[in-house]
């Protein structure tokens, strides 16, 4: 272009439009990629974001991949499983349609020998893209039960990455295991212990053990029956004197009769008491009575003359008088022949009304009679120097051919004395009811308040001494009852050699106690024998230890009401079983058959065979013995069935955990494409309005610099004109 001087216009202009263009071309990329970053140098540090957040979203398309390969092997081995319980299911069938009298086992067996082949296709055909985990052979090198899919793709805050996992342990969900020299093998290849019905381990059928104990530490059949001790005899404080026997005294040649009760002292009645005369005058009976009061009213009495005089006023009058002595109370005929006069009986009552024993009262004359008394007895003095205050005392008791049997505290305020004792059976309802205690001493007297006289009798059977938990208790100084009743104690055999129990042993004894019509199985294993001792050898080496063993046993049986100890003297190296709860000739105890077993023989599911043949071979020869081993297979199948569903479940679980991940990882990717998204992609709306705008002020600008180059023209023409 010619010009005289740079045209400042046209350079601006072809600036502005350069520029427009540079925008506009950019625009287009943005408006054509649809990214507003689309390299690093549009914007440095959010393209590297976008790129890391790419790849790994990448990754974790990997790793949906892989969950969906994991969740189809899950599933795979879940449709097996469940096909195996359904199959496991008829062969539990067949099992008990075998224990009916009369089947044919041979043809049962042909059915059970089929399922057991379809439990093994079951098992083969259980494949998804070369994985097998229902039947495996864990001999093979390298081989892991723990299998692992890939179920997450990480990266922490240094940029580090890890991949996560869900794991399934196979080990609890083959059904088959090829590993000939391996006991823990598949769900049904893997031999169980045979039970019988009663919990004993079961020695026929299936294949038994051969190795293991065989000792059992003295263990053997022991009985023994309560006892009830001699003791120190109770004597009787009872008179026991009823109707006077004595002939009625009549009057004859005018000369009055009279008969005379015991002495009395009235000191020895309590307010209330009621004192009854029963006498017959001229063939006639007539009863009067007079009760003991603090202060004399009409019809009561506090001295022997007032009781004389309320006597008198009552007295019929066939009865010439009523008189007090020394002798006691004395009953006068009239001075007419032929009047009669007898005494029958005397008693006293209490306020209740309730006959009691006499209280100071007591015989008089050669031809005088007693007032009748209670039956009574009287233990010999009573030793409370091994009894403590909240022991119990048991009576048994026959009161006027009734039993009665109650339990007291010895004592009570933390000591036991015979004035305690005294006060705890005649504040037992039951006991005041038909019987009344005091002492003599340190003596025990026991007397019946339901009757006097001759009816009146009262016999203690037993006393058996307890601690306040109900367990029984033996001294050396309770001897002064009479019959007291010990507990029934057995002895067993010598411990001699020591016992080791391994996984499979077992000892058996059953007992029985008491009134007890069934015995219960007490049963020692070696994970009692480790529990009870804190070992793991599941070794008894001593008496001691094996006293905390059986003690243990009994206890988890159930055995409550016997206790155990090892025997002192001659019998240190033997246990003694000694009833709790029960004494006397109640009390028994009975050890019966007793057993140590090497472990129970096994049996499998792919190995059950219940042709005759087979049972026979087994040790099954009596319908009693194959019902027995019957019995036990189905047992084992049921375990199995248990086994199975637990896998099931199991792998049902896992198949929802990797259905969720799924899911998660599905959002998440998308999470991730929109953050990528925001960081990265345009704005479509806004790129094309900035494009038109561009386009616009493009023209504009090639305009701009048409018009700047021809004003230089214009200029450039002025020179040319005037040359």
């Amino acid at each position: 272009m010619a010009s005289v001087n740079t045209n400042a216009a046209a350079l601006t202009a072809l600036r502005t439009l350069q520029n427009t263009s540079a925008q506009l071309e950019k625009t287009q990329a943005h408006i054509s990629t649809g990214y507003k970053i689309g390299e690093a140098k549009d914007n440095a540090a959010y393209w590297a974001i976008s790129s890391t957040l790419k790849s790994d979203n990448k990754s974790l398309s990997t790793v949906k991949d892989a969950l969906g390969l994991g969740a189809s092997t899950v599933d795979t081995a879940y449709q097996g499983l469940n096909k195996a319980k359904d199959v496991l299911d008829e062969i539990k069938s067949k099992l008990t349609a075998a224990t009916q009298d009369g089947v044919n086992r041979d043809t049962i067996q042909q059915e059970i020998g089929q399922l057991q082949d379809q439990l093994k296709s079951i098992a083969s055909s259980s494949v998804f893209s070369g994985e097998n985990w229902l039947s495996v052979d864990s001999s093979v090198t390298g081989f892991n039960s723990m299998k692992q899919v890939v179920a997450s793709f990480s990266r922490d805050a240094s940029g580090a990455v890890s991949i996560g996992t869900i794991k399934v342990d196979t080990s609890s969900v083959a059904l088959y295991d090829g590993n000939a020299g391996s006991t823990a093998k598949g769900i049904l290849d893997t031999g169980m212990s045979l039970q019988a019905s009663n919990g004993r381990d079961l020695l026929i059928g299936g294949t038994a053990q051969v190795v293991g104990n065989a000792e059992k530490g003295g263990l053997g059949t022991v009985n023994a029956a309560g006892t009830v001790t001699t003791g120190t005899n109770l004597t009787s404080d009872a008179d026991g004197l009823g109707p006077n026997t004595a002939a009625v005294k009549t009057v004859s040649g005018g000369t009055a009769e009279k008969q005379t009760t015991g002495a009395i002292d009235v000191s020895k009645l309590k307010i209330g008491d009621k004192v009854s005369f029963t006498v017959q005058s001229n063939g006639t009976v007539y009863t009067i009575t007079s009760e003991f009061a603090a202060s004399a009213s009409p019809g009561k009495f506090n001295t022997e003359a007032q009781l004389v005089s309320d006597l008198n006023s009552q007295k019929p009058s066939t009865i010439a008088s009523i008189g007090g002595s020394a002798a006691g109370i004395e009953f006068n005929t009239t001075t007419t022949d032929g009047h009669s006069i007898r005494i029958i009986d005397a008693k006293i009552v209490d306020a209740n009304g309730v006959a009691r024993e006499r209280t100071g009262w007591h015989t008089g004359g050669a031809d005088v009679t007693s007032l009748s008394s209670a039956g009574a007895i009287k233990t010999a003095d009573i030793s409370f120097s091994e009894i403590g205050a909240t022991d119990k005392l048991t009576f048994d008791l026959t009161v006027n051919g009734a039993n009665l049997k109650v339990s007291v505290d010895a004592g009570s305020n933390g000591t036991a004395d015979i004035d305690k004792l005294v006060a705890n059976l005649n504040a037992n309802a039951d006991f005041a009811a038909k019987s009344f205690a005091s002492k003599d001493v340190n003596k025990l007297v026991i007397s019946s308040n339901l009757s006097l006289g001759t009816t009146s009798t009262i016999d203690l059977n037993s006393v058996t001494l307890t601690t306040a938990a109900g367990k029984i208790k033996e001294t050396n100084n309770a001897t002064g009852f009479a019959k007291v009743a010990a507990s029934a104690a057995a002895t067993s055999g010598e411990f001699t050699t020591a016992i080791t129990l391994d996984s499979d042993d077992k000892l058996f004894f059953d007992i029985k106690l008491n009134s007890e019509t069934a015995s219960k199985l007490v049963t020692i294993d070696k994970a009692l024998v480790d529990k009870t001792l804190g070992g793991t050898t599941g070794i008894i080496g001593n008496i001691a230890n094996y006293q905390k063993v059986v003690a243990a046993a009994l206890a988890k049986a159930g055995v409550t009401a016997v206790d155990v100890a090892v025997g002192t003297g001659s019998d240190n190296k033997k246990l003694v079983f000694k009833t709790n709860s029960v004494a006397g000739t109640a009390a028994s105890v009975a050890l019966s058959n007793v057993e140590a077993t090497k472990g129970a023989n096994q049996m499998s599911i792919d190995k059950i065979d219940i042709s005759a043949s087979a049972l026979e071979k087994a040790g099954a020869t009596t319908s009693s013995q194959i019902k027995d081993v019957l019995t036990a297979y189905i047992s084992v199948v049921n375990t199995a069935i248990n086994k199975v569903t637990a896998a099931a479940a199991s792998l049902g679980s896992v198949a929802s955990r990797i259905d969720m991940q799924k899911s998660f990882v599905n959002t998440l990717m998308d999470t991730i494409d929109k953050g990528v998204g925001n960081l990265v992609d345009a704005d479509m709306s806004e790129e094309s309005t900035k494009l038109q705008a561009l386009q616009v002020k493009q023209q504009l600008g090639v305009q701009a610099l048409s018009i700047a180059n021809q004003s230089a023209q214009s200029v450039l023409s002025l020179f040319s004109s005037g040359r």
